[in-house]
């Protein structure tokens, strides 16, 4: 992984989004992606957003947590991804 959100590209931060979806994404990965969005993103709601989106109100999907993202980081007059520039 990246040392921060804003070295993914929209599209590079979705696939690993899309494939920690997948069954053979390894719980170490997952766990590893979970520290990631409680230390890296500036999301107040940290890994809830990937582990419990539909009790933040929020589609159960990994676009939606995207568009998530991208809301909040524009919000705060931040850069969420490297190619949002």
């Amino acid at each position: 992984m990246k040392n921060k959100l804003q070295d993914y590209t929209e599209s590079e931060f979705l696939q690993l989004l899309l494939a920690s979806e997948e069954l053979d994404f390894s719980d170490d990965d997952l766990d590893y992606l979970v520290i990631f969005f409680n230390e890296k993103i500036n999301h107040p709601k940290g890994s809830a957003l990937l582990t419990h989106p539909t009790m933040l109100g929020i589609e159960d999907s990994s676009e939606a947590i995207i568009e998530e993202l991208k809301r909040w980081y524009k919000e705060q007059g931040k850069l969420c991804f490297k190619d949002s520039m």
